[in-house]
């Protein structure tokens, strides 16, 4: 195994909404005798969803590094699409979203999770498997979402942003999390959906970085051209490729 350190990112990476957030809307507003079309509830996510990354990458962004201003956004995220159906009296309507969202049997785990996480703990054949942590852009209750899917015992430690003070693409970040594996960066490698939080953030601190681009599903942000970046499909690709002694970058 070339690798001591594999952290991965939380959210589409590991952990699928059991529901997607226009179902989830959709249930909401259902409940209060709302019933938007389909086409009306894919119009509203999409104007939030492009909100969402253009804030998400702006230059600067510490909203990742703050539990208060990680739920504002999602507040924001979440009325936007509200005000995007012309709905009145948003606030408790976000509020119940919000608190769904936040709950940890909202998520759960990718298919792909135990397979890959159990092979990377298996090691090469008379080697070393490496440590393993997540490494993400959430709240401080992700260790208790992490704890409801079942993934605790497959991790070795767990770095939300909401609680470390640090946030993708920040090269702090991942410092902090090879510091906390204690492993140089150039022993680590990130892997998560989004190119410029994942992969751009981790080579800025000296990691190796693996975009997962999922066919099932995924919600990451678009990965532009990027000569040199792997890129899978699927968290089952991981174990061989980290255990390649070959350099991931051309």
């Amino acid at each position: 195994m070339r690798y001591r350190l594999v952290c991965l990112d939380a959210g589409f990476t590991l952990l699928s909404p059991r529901l997607t957030l226009v179902d989830s809307l959709r249930g909401v507003l259902v409940e209060h005798g709302l019933s938007p079309t389909d086409e009306e509830l894919q119009r509203a996510w999409q104007a939030a969803d492009a909100w969402f990354w253009d804030e998400y990458h702006r230059p600067g962004n510490d909203t990742w590094t703050r539990d208060d201003a990680i739920e504002e956004t999602w507040r924001r995220y979440h009325d936007l699409m509200l005000r995007e159906l012309g709905m009145e009296g948003r606030r408790e309507l976000v509020e119940r979203v919000v608190r769904a969202q936040f709950s940890a049997d909202t998520w759960e785990l990718y298919p792909d999770v135990l397979p890959a996480l159990e092979a990377l703990r298996s090691g090469d054949p008379g080697g070393t498997a490496p440590m393993i942590g997540v490494v993400s852009d959430w709240g401080s209750n992700l260790t208790d979402v992490l704890e409801g899917v079942g993934l605790t015992p497959y991790v070795d430690f767990v770095l939300a942003s909401g609680a470390a003070g640090f946030a993708k693409p920040d090269p702090a970040f991942f410092r902090l999390a090879a510091a906390r594996a204690g492993v140089e960066p150039a022993e680590a490698v990130m892997v998560g959906d989004s190119y410029q939080a994942d992969v751009v953030g981790a080579r800025s601190a000296g990691m190796d970085g693996i975009l997962l681009s999922r066919t099932d599903g995924g919600a990451g942000s678009p990965a532009p051209e990027a000569p040199g970046v792997p890129v899978i499909a699927s968290l089952a690709e991981l174990p061989a490729l980290v255990a390649d002694a070959s350099p991931l970058v051309g």
